[in-house]
């Protein structure tokens, strides 16, 4: 007979860990390596189709955002005046001003002006970023655009789809 030797196990024995942070230390990288930091800035509004342009220049740190879609016209997201009342603004008018959106953007400015007398901006720079559907007429991208330069939001860049090439 063959003799059999079994050998006890006595004690504790150790989790042999290295596998498997060599394992989570591979996942780490490969999810830092995918994640993108050139994340979108800008939120889209609902219902909104962008023009398509071969500009590659990023947008800045935005303050404000004004969205418009065929049927509303939003500041910072929320809905500010339909875009009806802008179409309805006579062509003829010289100084064509969509009254419910210049009264919002005071505030905007006026809270852009205490900030900086706190101290947490260095100078009000009027920087507005526009969305503006691409089937929207120009008579109403026009007025938009008085209106914001009347209230002093003048440094004004326009959202665009990058194209694929």
């Amino acid at each position: 007979m063959g003799r059999g030797r079994v050998k006890a196990r006595t004690g504790d024995t150790n989790l042999n860990i290295t596998s498997m942070m060599d394992m989570f230390t591979i996942i780490l990288v490969f999810l830092i390596k995918s994640f993108s930091a050139d994340g979108s800035i800008l939120t889209n509004a609902d219902n909104l189709v962008l023009p398509n342009s071969e500009s590659k220049k990023k947008p800045q740190e935005v303050n404000l955002q004004i969205a418009v879609t065929n049927d509303m016209i939003l500041l910072d997201n929320a809905a500010v005046v339909p875009t009806e009342d802008a179409r309805n603004i006579s062509a003829e008018e010289h100084d064509p001003v969509i009254t419910k959106l210049e009264e919002k953007l005071k505030v905007c400015l006026a809270m852009e002006e205490e900030m900086v007398r706190m101290g947490a901006l260095n100078a009000v720079h009027g920087r507005i970023i526009v969305q503006i559907d691409k089937n929207i007429d120009f008579d109403v991208m026009f007025k938009i655009m008085n209106t914001c330069g009347k209230v002093g939001y003048n440094n004004m860049n326009f959202a665009v789809m990058e194209r694929d090439d």
